[in-house]
């Protein structure tokens, strides 16, 4: 298979986001790859340029624009998906990746954090409008509030030591966070709908 610059970063990712990115050397990428490093740098200036590549293609992954575009999903259907999204994509990153692209990329960890919490942002808050529209969430939720909170919530999960100390799953706490979250902001019509999917998901 004849290697791709879409190939090489998509595959220098995964190295990444699994072993972190310190501890992966551009002969790691190579030898991943079956090709030499003369042909990495054919394709990218330097280890940095790679990084920054990836994280372009990050941006790409968490671009939630296009999440749940049928238009015969309810809020509460979208929300469930996107959840299950994000749950995916925090459980498949080692924590050492962006301990590693914070401490040795600080250009590149700022341009992903600003994509991650702008993608957050704006699809939380059409979704949350959504919700009030169809009657699933209550009107007096603010929320440009809730929006950043929920930011501030999902980036925690990645800066707390909690899981080690008292022994527990990142994915068994992001589920209860969701109950919860859906609880507080669900009418008893919205409250209704979520134990009616998740009981059929079960």
């Amino acid at each position: 298979m004849e290697l791709s610059i879409e190939i090489l970063i998509k595959r220098s990712l995964k190295l990444y986001m699994k072993y972190g990115i310190r501890s992966v050397s551009m002969d790691d990428v190579a030898h991943e790859l079956s090709v030499s490093k003369k042909t990495l740098y054919q394709m990218v200036k330097d280890k940095t340029d790679l990084v920054e590549k990836c994280i372009m293609l990050i941006s790409e992954m968490t671009d939630m624009s296009g999440f749940c575009m049928d238009p015969k999903m309810n809020v509460i259907e979208k929300h469930i998906f996107i959840y299950k999204h994000i749950t995916r994509m925090l459980s498949e990153i080692n924590p050492s990746f962006e301990f590693d692209l914070k401490k040795y990329y600080p250009e590149q960890h700022l341009l992903f954090i600003k994509n991650r919490r702008q993608h957050i942002y704006d699809k939380m808050r059409i979704d949350l409008k959504q919700g009030i529209e169809e009657g699933y969430f209550r009107e007096d939720i603010n929320i440009d509030k809730l929006t950043i909170l929920n930011i501030i919530r999902i980036e925690s999960f990645k800066e707390t030591d909690i899981f080690e100390i008292y022994d527990v799953k990142i994915i068994d706490l992001l589920d209860e966070l969701f109950n919860y979250h859906l609880h507080g902001i669900a009418t008893s019509k919205g409250i209704e709908e979520y134990m009616k999917l998740t009981k059929d998901k079960n």
